[in-house]
């Protein structure tokens, strides 16, 4: 009886572009090991005051410090353009959002605090060099009557005080109003 052995060839260019697959996967899954990256979309845990917020864009920003509250897409437009900032396609939708901007600070917690006969929103931010923060708060949570936007340190130190302007414009138009009364009588 003869044995027959069985030889089995395998060509190695065949499995070469199968290593070259596995290699970018073990490269890839190192890469995003070492370089994770912050979500943006991250909803902080809340208390029955806090205010809920989402984190459009941060990142670097070399600009004196300073806070915006936007109201409609051309303020969106009009502040991002104003502080050199290409933001992300995030569809900002000025009937249902307000936007704050924050410029050497990090918005960390918002909250709602009543305080002789007005509210304020107390934006609790801490303070970064070159560094913005543009966040995105629900406006029905917001849109108060006779409500202060305050933005404090972790010291409770006040770093910009603002009143929105729609509540100025009709703190403006009610006045005219009561004015043209006064002249017709």
């Amino acid at each position: 009886m003869k044995k027959k052995g069985r030889f089995l060839v395998v060509e190695a260019r065949r499995f070469i572009p199968l290593l070259f697959l596995l290699v970018l996967l073990i490269g890839l899954t190192v890469y995003d090991n070492f370089f994770r990256v912050e979500p943006t979309a991250v909803l902080p845990e809340t208390d029955e005051n806090s205010i809920a917020f989402t984190t459009t864009d941060l990142g670097e920003l070399t600009s004196p410090t300073s806070f915006n509250l936007v109201a409609d897409h051309e303020e969106w437009v009009t502040v991002s353009q104003e502080l050199g900032l290409s933001l992300p396609d995030y569809p900002f939708n000025a009937e249902e959002e307000l936007a704050v901007f924050a410029v050497n600070s990090e918005i960390q917690n918002m909250e709602i605090l009543p305080r002789f006969g007005e509210i304020e929103i107390r934006v609790l931010v801490e303070p970064k060099d070159n560094y913005f923060h543009v966040v995105t708060v629900d406006r029905r949570s917001v849109e108060l009557e006779d409500v202060v936007w305050k933005f404090v340190d972790d010291e409770d130190r006040v770093l910009s005080r603002i009143v929105p302007f729609w509540q100025v414009e009709e703190d403006d138009d009610a006045a005219a109003e009561e004015e043209e009364e006064e002249v017709i009588k």
